[in-house]
């Protein structure tokens, strides 16, 4: 850094003579100070170093001309004149478009239609919706807002501020007292001076205004500014600008002959981030309606099954220990809900009502080929140990429990111990894919068990010319109720409660185990 600085300095020795630095900067500020003194305006005093009364002038005649958009801004926002430079670039059918996009619109068509419809239905919409911004069309909304944000910026400068510092008395947007302004010292206004630049000369000064005054004045019924007003407070900058006025008066109020005023531009590209936020609320309403159906599809088939909601969750993989998990910022236990499902049925269906019929079926029923009884009495021996493996699989979630103590034991560390974190997530992936086993597994059998229940009762349909089974006449008096009421029951509740467990995606990370 010091040997750009040398070679600086070195320069401007070789231009101006010497090699004494403050003799060079004395020499540039000189330089400065005499073209300031030639251009038009006379707004700094290079003697007393004092900011004149004509700067305040200068300043106060654009307060005054601007005041009425100031005041029409005081209570809008970039965000709402955005929404507005689009909103008027919108063709009818485009407006219609975006009315099908709303969250009302969505949650009615969702009263008529499925989900995955709904999903197609609305995202055809929104395709169609943003086509119709074609790249000209784009072009053209990011050209005005950016104007708009010109002209916004420039009118929320906060000139009062600026101008009380040569009339202490004057009032806020109060034009009925005339000013009375004196000199005041530069450093004084500097901060305000460099503020005002930048947004100053980020204004377009060569662009057309008449389509963004037209719009301003829809929104309020009429012009923040006249047209010929504004033309002339851009010619008075522009002449401002081109003097480099203002970047000298700060040259010389700073004593920085270096001094560059830094102006950014910005071309703003409003489109990708409208058409984005419309999609996203699109797509929250859509996740929302899907969980809503899916819900409503899951409670439906839980009241089928059990007959009451209220099924008693795992003592140890459940939903609850899930919101401690999830403020450490983990996972957590993926099927929490399947599982609880799974394991009432098992224990009070499968063992009871399942058991008892393949006791009279499989057992009592005297089978003409004794191997095709086989697959339906395996699923049962299947669902039984299944039974028994999800309360060991609970068990080791227990605090004194293999998984278990690993998780009490390493969760007070976790936010410190990256190992105790990856240990713990570790844990919870093995517990999550024991559960997606256990339940894929228990569907597999139920589907071979039912799907042999459904045979066993079209034998009983053709008693007595029976081809299974040759004594059904005899085994309707080992049930409770008729046999083939029984069977039909089960058949349907067996189903029922596969459907259940799709609605769940359960998805295997490793090869079955049941």
């Amino acid at each position: 850094m010091s040997n750009g600085i040398n070679f600086f300095q070195a320069l401007l020795s070789s231009i101006f003579g010497g090699n004494d630095p403050d003799a060079v900067k004395r020499r540039l500020l000189k330089s400065v100070a005499k073209s300031l003194s030639r251009t038009k305006f006379h707004f700094y005093k290079i003697s007393s170093k004092e900011v004149e009364p004509a700067f305040a002038k200068f300043f106060y005649d654009i307060y005054k001309a601007i005041s009425p958009a100031q005041a029409m801004f005081q209570n809008m926002s970039l965000a709402s004149l955005k929404q507005v430079v689009i909103s008027s670039s919108l063709s009818d059918k485009q407006h219609s478009l975006l009315a099908d996009l709303s969250e009302e619109s969505i949650r009615e068509l969702a009263n008529s239609v499925s989900a995955k419809d709904l999903q197609k239905q609305v995202s055809a919409t929104y395709s169609t919706f943003a086509q119709g911004f074609t790249s000209q069309k784009t072009a053209a909304i990011d050209v005005l807002y950016s104007k708009l944000v010109a002209f916004y910026n420039f009118c929320m400068y906060d000139f009062y501020v600026m101008i009380r510092k040569f009339d202490p008395s004057l009032h806020e947007r109060n034009f009925s007292i005339l000013p009375k302004f004196r000199a005041t010292d530069g450093d004084r206004v500097e901060e305000e001076l460099k503020n005002f630049t930048s947004v100053a000369w980020a204004i377009p000064m060569d662009a057309t205004w008449e389509e963004m005054f037209e719009l301003l004045k829809k929104i309020k019924g009429v012009e923040p500014i006249a047209p010929n007003i504004w033309k002339k407070i851009i010619a008075r900058l522009r002449s401002v600008k081109d003097e480099n006025v203002f970047e000298m008066m700060i040259q010389l109020i700073t004593e920085d002959p270096l001094y560059r005023e830094k102006v950014k531009v910005e071309n703003q590209h409003i489109m990708d981030g409208y058409l984005q936020e419309i999609k996203r609320q699109m797509e929250s309403v859509l996740e929302d309606v899907k969980e809503q159906e899916e819900k409503f599809n899951t409670e439906k088939l839980v009241q089928q099954v059990f007959g009451t909601l209220n099924v008693e969750p795992l003592k140890n993989y459940n939903e609850e220990i899930n919101e401690v998990l999830d403020k450490k910022s983990f996972k957590g236990y993926k099927y929490a809900e399947p599982v609880k499902y799974l394991k009432l049925f098992l224990l009070d269906y499968a063992k009871k009502e399942i058991r008892d019929l393949s006791d009279i079926i499989l057992v009592r029923g005297e089978w003409t080929n004794q191997q095709m009884s086989t697959p339906m009495s395996e699923a049962l021996h299947r669902l039984l140990n299944i039974s028994d493996a999800i309360l060991k699989f609970d068990e080791k979630l227990a605090e004194n429990g293999e998984w278990g103590m690993k998780i009490k034991t390493l969760l007070p560390r976790c936010e410190r111990d990256k190992e105790a974190r990856n240990i713990i997530n570790m844990v919870i992936g093995d517990a999550n894919d024991e559960a997606a086993q256990l339940i894929s597994g228990a569907v597999k059998y139920m589907v071979i068990y039912d799907r042999n229940l459904k045979t066993v009762l079209e034998d009983f349909m053709k008693a007595p010319h029976s081809q299974l089974i040759v004594n059904w006449s005899d085994l309707d008096r080992f049930s409770e109720g008729t046999l083939k009421n029984k069977a039909v029951s089960i058949y349907k509740t067996i189903y029922t409660f596969v459907q259940l467990m799709q609605l769940f995606n359960v998805q295997l990370k490793t090869s079955p185990r049941y």
